[in-house]
């Protein structure tokens, strides 16, 4: 999926001050931990996920995946697209094996599918501990996809370095990204200041890494340090890419 830039301009003031899986208890490590698809209605598709057991306990494992339409504050229904095989199995210390999943889309679907896939282990008797790691399934539905997004605030401080400190140059950038489109985004991007005759100042890439689904809004930061900016005028680029 192609991504869209936004880019506002605001002004900075310097010298003034302006925020693999994996399941530690049972040593159970999954891999993918992230499926990204892309599919037509009333298609197929087929995958596999491997799954080993690296710790000293046997387990048992059993694998649950759960409607996450809603994103965190949504249902936990089932998956009606979505079949596992096998459901549960055993796994002893030091080996592994796959476990196949099959998609199969609605001819209704549009926008994006998605679903949380946990893997849930039990081990210990008496006293059983009980784990879940999730992995997480986005399935794009072809030509019915809208990517935007929209930068709702932008604030920025910038802490100079002191005599009396040991800190260097701060500058920090906050971002709030909201998601406007009907598939999940991963922002990514930068802020370039600029002095007061043009020249680039800095460029800061933006700390991303997680993802928005849509209608959800989040704040990122564009930190970076080291950075000198001598007391006057700046303006600085905020550029977003949803993709």
């Amino acid at each position: 999926m192609s991504g869209y830039p936004m880019a506002p301009r605001v002004w900075l003031v310097a010298g003034l001050l302006m925020g693999t899986a994996h399941a530690a208890e049972a040593a159970l490590t999954v891999s993918p931990n992230r499926v990204v698809l892309q599919a037509e209605p009333d298609d197929v598709q087929t995958g596999f996920y491997d799954v080993e057991n690296s710790g000293d306990d046997t387990v048992d494992v059993s694998v649950e995946p759960e409607d996450w339409s809603g994103g965190i504050g949504g249902g936990r229904g089932t998956v009606p697209w979505l079949t596992v095989r096998p459901k549960r199995f055993t796994l002893h210390p030091g080996k592994r094996t796959r476990v196949k999943y099959t998609i199969r889309i609605p001819k209704d679907a549009s926008g994006e599918l998605r679903t949380q896939v946990f893997f849930t282990t039990e081990r210990g008797e008496g006293i059983v501990a009980r784990s879940r790691l999730g992995t997480i399934i986005y399935v794009g539905i072809k030509g019915t996809e809208t990517i935007e997004g929209a930068i709702t605030q932008v604030s920025a401080s910038y802490a100079p370095a002191t005599p009396e400190s040991a800190q260097a140059d701060r500058l920090d950038v906050a971002i709030r990204i909201q998601n406007l489109g009907n598939v999940h985004i991963v922002p990514d991007g930068k802020v370039t200041v600029r002095d007061r005759t043009g020249n680039v100042a800095a460029t800061v890439p933006l700390r991303s890494g997680w993802g928005l689904l849509p209608k959800e809004e989040d704040l990122y930061h564009a930190i970076g340090h080291g950075i000198h900016l001598p007391p006057g005028r700046y303006t600085m680029d905020v550029t977003i890419y949803c993709g």
